[in-house]
């Protein structure tokens, strides 16, 4: 067994693309419900995908990740571009919040650490949104569960349901659950369990 995940290898690729190319389905779906000219925050941002796409929307952006390769990746990305992206690497468990956003998002992240350390997050990230901002977030339940070489980076699969409960005191404008299968550089395919909100900081 690798001692690192999959995607350290092909994040350390630049000609190629580990997840999707874009922003996810519901950023991309959902971004003009958003404020404009906002701050951002991407949480576990890998190689920039919803990062790079909220920047490209004149956006203030903020945007970390465990990962060295993903960062680096992401800000080779970001200059070809010519945007300025606020990367930086960190592990979620370590990450300090200095100000609030109007738009906090992570996908593919949560389901990582250990219950306590998520958990803990979130209610930060709650805390951390302005009135009327959103958070957006996928994560992977147990209705699958992890596939084996993603297991032993895997602490906490959220239950059907645990994540828009956790929610339950917003606005939920957007939730889906299911199942899907995705194909990575080399091969590599996977059958994950998913649910993503979409959710807005009520007036309080």
């Amino acid at each position: 067994m690798s001692e690192k995940p999959f995607w350290e290898q092909t994040y350390a690729d630049l000609n190629v693309s580990t997840f999707s190319k874009g922003p996810t389905m519901d950023v991309n779906e959902f971004y003009e419900l958003f404020p404009k000219n906002a701050h951002v925050l991407d949480v576990g941002c890998g190689e920039g995908r919803n990062s790079l796409f909220m920047a490209s929307l004149g956006n203030d952006v903020d945007a970390f990740d465990i990962s060295e390769n993903g960062i680096k990746k992401a800000k080779h990305i970001a200059d070809q571009k010519g945007l300025h992206i606020n990367y930086f690497c960190c592990d979620l468990a370590s990450f300090v919040f200095e100000k609030e956003y109007d738009i906090i998002l992570s996908h593919g992240v949560l389901h990582l650490p250990y219950k306590d350390v998520r958990d803990t997050f979130i209610e930060k990230m709650k805390a951390h949104t302005k009135v009327g901002g959103y958070n957006a977030i996928g994560i992977f339940t147990n209705r699958c569960p992890a596939t084996p070489d993603n297991a032993p980076y895997t602490h906490s699969l959220f239950n059907v349901g645990e994540l828009p409960d956790k929610y339950k005191d917003w606005e939920i404008v957007h939730h889906l659950e299911g199942t899907f299968t995705d194909s990575h550089p080399g091969g590599i395919r996977h059958e994950h369990a998913f649910e993503r909100i979409i959710a807005k900081r009520g007036l309080y």
